[in-house]
């Protein structure tokens, strides 16, 4: 008997790891080689097969073996454990955002947790089925039961103590899962989208100097399936000066008509107009006096030295009418205290070759505009100027930078940046799209909500282990009523529902209260809000987003859980013989 177990035990665990493995490759061939998914999209599609599998086999392997077969899930979920490793190089598509080793082990160990959940509950719910030896759906008295268990007056108050707490456990646990989730979530999501506002989604580079057959590039690839704007550009770092302030700063020369295609720049506008970068003439004078500047202005630095000498050499400089026009960030225009109207110094540390080495190169532009992106890195450290007058700067005749294009669906960037690398045939042209440029940013706000969630997991784990002792304490003060039920001809599966209803209210009851308290303390943070520093954290305040799904998704593993925390009380009542129950009655 012992050798028909072990082999029973062994074939059951290699079959579902072969099928869930089987599923799981079946999955990345059609999702990443046939669909192109990469990254953070295909681990959905992905998780989603492991669950639905790993749930499956649960089912099937309690069906076989008549129990819940929780080995045999411990087993398939380790032979599973060495696949990333054999097909390490495979599962590098999984990560977009970064390929840390925290990061990583942060996924895969979220992962196996699931399948391992998964196994579980579908040997579960399959013994629930199966575990009289044939099929049985009903639940209809067994639920009675549970309810009326839930409801009666008890012989101590510890119990009903105890039940309370575990409500309040798994409320609080659910409540606290749903503003940080929707916390991280907004944070995320905002982010992402002044990022995105601002630079556009894909970048056409090419190695060398050379690029000025951008106009070709751009006719080839802007009607490619999904772009929806394109445009040229060219990108440098310079120093802004002011007559009271200077500040390190990247400038970029843009094409005013179709650079609104690719980014938000001219909805960003606050002051002024972008379109003047076109037509310096039509800058407005500045608003101010000479008496409303600051009193104690700051001596002549070295770098607006530098470009007063170098505007009085050139006896081709134009008048103060005639300067180009730029556009400042808010912040920027603070340090250097400035107005549209005024006048700043370009320089740029690489210039001609001198007599004694290389001299800087320094232009005078007039401010044509001033934006607010809402990240203070980018309204402290970016300028904008016409792609003309960038190209003149840096003496780069008709050649650019790059070329910058939007697409419809910014998840599938990786997927648009090969197909552009096609059309164009690869070297000398390479892309970068907005996930590569920000790989740490968005990788460390991943790997910090897969860290929150497990935390706030483990809580709710916590407080469903308050839901086992007040099991075992209503099997122990119900000993008699199981007894007698048994003896009438209920099943042990018929005791271990009556049981199972009588967690899961318990856990239901919890989850609804929190996701409710959830909800009220997220609408209080969006209605009043919370400040933050926009220096450090990059945003004025706390911002919230409810994802529907994620809140559908924690409601779930609170009552997974607490369902799962019911079942060792729940065998231990379905175990009670009926001659033990009545021996003193």
């Amino acid at each position: 008997m012992k050798q028909i177990w072990k082999k029973t035990f062994l074939l059951t665990t290699l079959a579902n790891a072969l099928f869930i493995a089987t599923a799981m490759s079946a999955a990345f061939v059609f999702f990443h080689n046939v669909q192109a998914i990469t990254g953070e999209p295909l681990q959905w599609p992905l998780l989603l097969v492991l669950l639905i599998s790993g749930f499956l086999c649960g089912i099937g392997m309690a069906a076989f073996t008549k129990s819940i077969a929780f080995g045999q899930g411990l087993c398939v979920t380790a032979l599973l454990g060495i696949f990333p490793f054999i097909f390490s190089n495979h599962t590098i598509a999984l990560t977009t955002y970064g390929t840390s080793a925290a990061y990583f082990a942060a996924i895969l160990a979220s992962a196996y947790l699931l399948l391992l959940l998964s196994l579980t509950l579908g040997g579960t719910i399959g013994y629930l089925l199966f575990g009289d030896g044939y099929f049985t759906r009903s639940w209809f008295y067994e639920t009675w039961m549970g309810r009326r268990f839930l409801m009666t007056k008890r012989s101590t108050n510890a119990v009903s103590l105890i039940t309370l707490i575990s409500v309040i456990a798994v409320m609080m646990g659910c409540a606290g899962m749903v503003v940080v989730m929707s916390v991280m979530n907004g944070f995320s999501s905002d982010l992402r989208s002044k990022i995105l506002g601002t630079n556009a989604h894909i970048m056409v580079l090419k190695y060398g100097n050379d690029f000025s057959e951008y106009p070709r590039v751009i006719e080839k690839t802007r009607k490619l399936a999904g772009i929806t704007g394109a445009s040229p550009f060219v990108l440098n770092e310079v120093m802004v000066s002011s007559e009271n302030n200077l500040s390190g700063a990247v400038i970029k020369g843009i094409d005013v008509k179709t650079i609104a295609s690719v980014s938000s720049l001219p909805a960003n506008m606050i002051e002024g107009d972008l379109m003047n970068l076109d037509s310096p003439d039509k800058i407005e004078n500045p608003r101010h006096t000479k008496q409303d500047r600051d009193p104690l202005q700051k001596p002549k630095s070295e770098i607006d030295m530098i470009a007063e000498v170098l505007d009085k050499s050139d006896p081709d400089a134009p008048a103060k009418q005639a300067l180009p026009g730029i556009v400042i960030g808010q912040e920027m225009a603070r340090a250097l205290k400035v107005f549209i109207g005024d006048v700043v110094n370009v320089v740029s540390p690489v210039g001609e070759l001198g007599p004694s080495g290389p001299i800087p190169k320094a232009k005078a532009f007039k401010v044509a505009g001033i934006f607010y992106s809402g990240m203070y890195e980018y309204d402290a450290k970016f300028c904008y100027i016409a792609l003309k007058e960038a190209q003149a700067f840096f003496g780069l005749g008709q050649s650019v930078t790059g070329v910058e294009y939007k697409i419809a669906n910014i998840e599938r960037a990786q997927a648009a940046s090969h197909q552009i690398e096609q059309v164009l045939k690869g070297y000398p042209y390479y892309t970068k799209d907005w996930m590569q440029m920000n790989r740490n940013l968005f990788s460390a706000l991943k790997l910090e909500k897969i860290a929150m969630f497990i935390i706030l997991m483990a809580l709710i784990f916590m407080a469903s282990l308050l839901i086992l002792v007040a099991l075992i304490m209503v099997v122990v003060e119900k000993g008699k009523e199981i007894a007698i039920l048994k003896s009438m001809g209920a099943t042990d599966v018929s005791i271990m529902k009556i049981f199972v209803t009588y967690g899961l209210s318990i856990g239901g009851l919890g989850a609804a209260l929190g996701l409710s308290l959830g909800l009220l303390l997220c609408f209080m943070i969006q209605s009043f809000g919370i400040g933050l520093d926009p220096e450090v954290y990059y945003i004025t305040h706390i911002p919230i987003r409810m994802d529907p799904l994620e809140l559908t998704l924690v409601i779930f593993g609170a009552i997974i859980i607490s369902f799962l925390a019911t079942i060792p009380p729940a065998l231990f009542a379905a175990r009670l013989k009926p001659v033990e129950g009545l021996r003193y009655e």
